[in-house]
């Protein structure tokens, strides 16, 4: 149950905090840790929804401490470093929140920010499926287990690269779909124009490689354990393509940018999941 609770708080912060960007209302609470001089700020829809990010952050921080300290007291060896990995991210994304606010969101930091809290997701996930009892904590890198988690940094990626796109303004340098400031190759060559096709870019490789890998499920039994994730992954995947489009249709609709963000996240978690099994069943060999 800590676990389930510390992966769905977390995922919820990581939703709210989008929320927070895509309503503007990221410099609500000016002052940090304090929000306007006080405990509890005065009431405006923008200031709580600042102030409720923060409110989460502290509730999720405790689950994943309690969580991070099962799991050290169970863990054996090198693998202590993982949990305790979680609560050095965890310090870190504190301050990292501090310092962005005092400093006006800036675009770097901002995105630093939210991959330092994707790094924390992926080691609370870990922790969640490796319990010590039923799941023995492995870290096993050969074949299938190899190939998961590089489209797991892949994705990582993807999803921070997506960030930066959100952050750095460059949501509407192309502001049409499937097509490119109306090419499929765009004739105008700026920063914006460069981060948002190669988001574009690296979406459709990762589309076009579980669609491989699908297929090869689908006529080979060698991936059986992981046929589900797979087709979750390619399901999520197009579904993904989808509220982009929509996103950039509908001119970085809030409410559409933050399911967007949701299912990135959802893909993410399947990634790693179809890791840790194919980690495990390595192991078992």
């Amino acid at each position: 149950m800590l676990s389930k609770l510390a992966v769905v708080s977390l995922f919820i912060l990581l939703i709210w905090g989008n929320l927070v960007a895509g309503l503007k209302a990221g410099l609500a609470c000016p002052d940090w840790p304090l929000c306007h001089g006080t405990i509890l700020p005065p009431f405006r829809w923008d200031i709580y929804m600042e102030f409720m990010h923060r409110v989460i952050g502290a509730i999720t921080s405790i689950f994943i401490i309690a969580l991070v300290i099962r799991r050290f007291r169970i863990y054996n060896g090198a693998f202590k470093i993982i949990p305790a990995l979680s609560v050095v991210l965890l310090l870190v994304q504190i301050v990292l929140g501090g310092i962005v606010v005092l400093l006006e969101l800036p675009v770097d930091l901002t995105t630093i920010h939210f991959g330092n809290a994707m790094i924390i997701f992926a080691t609370v996930l870990y922790q969640a499926y490796y319990d010590g009892i039923s799941h023995k904590p492995t870290l096993a890198l050969e074949g299938s287990s190899t190939f998961f988690f590089i489209m797991s940094v892949v994705i990582f990626a993807q999803t921070v690269l997506g960030a930066y796109v959100r952050h750095s303004s460059a949501g509407l340098a192309c502001p049409d779909f499937p097509t490119c400031l109306g090419q499929w190759i765009p004739p105008l060559i700026s920063d914006t124009v460069i981060t948002h096709f190669s988001h574009r870019l690296v979406a459709y490789t990762i589309f076009i490689i579980f669609a491989v890998l699908f297929l090869y499920s689908m006529v080979s039994g060698r991936l059986d354990y992981v046929k589900r994730n797979i087709t979750f992954i390619l399901l999520l995947i197009i579904v993904q393509i989808f509220l982009g489009a929509m996103v950039v249709l509908t001119h970085l609709s809030y409410d559409l940018t933050a399911l967007h963000l949701s299912v990135a996240i959802l893909i993410f978690s399947f990634t790693l999941h179809a890791f840790f099994k194919s980690s495990e069943k390595k192991a078992a060999l």
